[in-house]
């Protein structure tokens, strides 16, 4: 195998190749990307068994063939080579040499016969969306993600289709967030629920942040497929029944209060800083005038932030982790943050004034 390629034209395809290939793989070759040179294309593939990256380019061949090579060392190499490098790279043997000017590197391989596959199932639900509205989607849902949660199911976000909309909705148990999107299903679609684990919501949102036009998607039961121009992202879906969400979701809500995001977010940045590590609480108090945020320490410190706000309800306080507020000044483009509330002992629905989502549930704190 023999070819010659642009620097900036492999370098992107490797990055996100080095993301999926294990530092310390159960199996040597699951740090390897299978490359396979053939007439004018060349192929890059990359699996840890749970998620599998393939890319193709065209690229003249001068010899067909196909190895596997260090995807790591492989991305450093060509990132350390100087911009508009001409890459060549060649198998000869049980080795593959990578030349760059006068610059040579050798690297180890293994048999591109036993590289493995992710094991696909047939697709039960097909579509496309459009890839900037599915990366949004995504990185909301992805606020509330559980991370190394006991109950497996957490640690992912859950896509549901239903008819012309794809959701995702994710929570940790102490909040929700949730963003819908507009599908166009191909044929007749009941409703579809699958769960994208931890490490694909993370790869999807690295591939699909600079990614413009329709992504096609591939659902299966086990299984999750992404495709679009030159590449397939695949994936494992967890095994396992998301809970009711829709629970969380509060409906008697009857007082809305009306935030400037911008003062939100500067006053949560303040009071944090007094924040206790242990105990991250921020007392919040309501009256229809203004809002009043406070923080205490175990040093005994505290701090207290006022500003003014639109609020219809009776004069109320409640407790909430004040990451979670952060992330809600995050989450939403607005500049008037919508936030809907019961009482002191309730959650606080955050939701988008001029659309149905995003929506972003906090649950209260005990004090």
């Amino acid at each position: 195998m023999k070819f010659v390629v642009d620097r900036e034209k492999i370098l992107p395809i490797l990055g996100n190749m080095a993301n999926i290939t294990d530092r310390r793989p159960i199996q040597p070759i699951l740090g390897n990307v299978l490359i396979h040179a053939e007439k004018e294309r060349c192929r890059f593939l990359a699996t840890d068994l749970e998620v599998q990256l393939s890319a193709s380019i065209d690229n003249p061949v001068d010899q067909e063939g196909q190895c596997t090579v260090p995807g790591r060392k492989l991305f450093d190499i060509c990132r350390a080579l100087p911009e508009n490098s001409q890459i060549q790279i060649h198998k000869d043997g049980e080795k593959v040499t990578v030349r760059a000017g006068n610059a040579r590197f050798t690297l180890h391989t293994l048999p591109a016969e036993t590289f493995p596959y992710l094991s696909i199932a047939e697709p039960r639900c097909s579509g496309s969306c459009l890839s900037p509205a599915l990366h949004s989607a995504l990185n909301t849902a992805a606020t509330a993600m559980a991370q190394n949660d006991a109950r497996f199911f957490l640690n992912g976000v859950l896509l549901e289709i239903q008819g012309s909309l794809l959701r995702c909705v994710s929570t940790d148990g102490h909040r929700l967030a949730m963003m819908e999107i507009p599908f166009h299903s191909l044929g007749d679609t009941p409703l579809y629920q699958g769960i994208l684990p931890r490490k694909a919501v993370i790869e999807l949102l690295r591939l699909l942040a600079s990614n413009t036009g329709e992504a096609t998607l591939l659902l299966a039961e086990t299984s999750f497929i992404l495709e679009q121009d030159d590449l397939q992202f695949s994936c494992k879906l967890i095994d396992a029944k998301y809970p009711e969400y829709r629970r969380v979701i509060p409906e008697n809500h009857p007082h809305l209060a009306q935030v400037d995001r911008q003062k939100l977010k500067s006053a949560l940045q303040q009071v944090s800083i007094l924040t206790a590590d242990k105990n991250p609480a921020t007392r919040m108090a309501l009256d229809p005038e203004q809002m009043i945020l406070r923080a205490h320490n175990e040093e005994q410190e505290d701090a207290e932030i006022r500003f003014p706000i639109h609020f219809d309800g009776p004069t109320m306080e409640i407790a909430f982790n004040i990451h979670y507020l952060l992330d809600a000044t995050q989450i939403f483009a607005e500049e008037i943050l919508t936030m809907r509330l019961r009482d002191g002992g309730s959650s606080a629905l955050f939701t988008s004034a001029e659309q149905g989502t995003p929506l972003y549930v906090v649950m209260p704190m005990r004090i």
